[in-house]
């Protein structure tokens, strides 16, 4: 994956618009549009994103839902109430894959794409 150049009048930008929607949120495709990105739909919000983090990492509480998109805020409490429910969702995440991520291998521990028994007409030939 490519890596987004953020510039600073970008990020400035973002902050603005967060901020005069006054607590309101905005989806990341009207954030783009707003910003004058270039670039297909995953692009620009991938480029969003980044921004976001941007902001984040410099100190600004930009909250983001699923349904409504990212908005600014002042509350610390939601702050720490989003930050907190980000890295419960993190922890799930990595337990899933790591349940998924149990496979067959072979003594070498080199992962199986079938079972360690193959079945050649009637006789059955281990793995082993």
């Amino acid at each position: 994956m490519d890596q987004v150049n953020i510039t600073s009048p970008q990020a400035a930008r973002c902050l603005r618009i967060l901020e005069n929607a006054a607590g309101k949120p905005i989806v990341a495709a009207e954030l783009a549009r707003q910003l004058g990105l270039a670039g297909n739909r995953e692009t620009q919000r991938r480029h969003v994103r980044a921004i976001i983090e941007h902001l984040r990492e410099t100190g600004a509480m930009v909250v983001a839902t699923l349904q409504d998109g990212y908005f600014l805020t002042e509350d610390t409490s939601l702050w720490r109430d989003y930050l907190e429910g980000r890295q419960i969702d993190a922890k799930k995440i990595l337990g899933q894959t790591h349940k998924k991520k149990r496979m067959l291998t072979d003594v070498n521990g080199q992962g199986l794409l079938f079972t360690q028994r193959i079945c050649c007409g009637v006789a059955m030939m281990g793995a082993e």
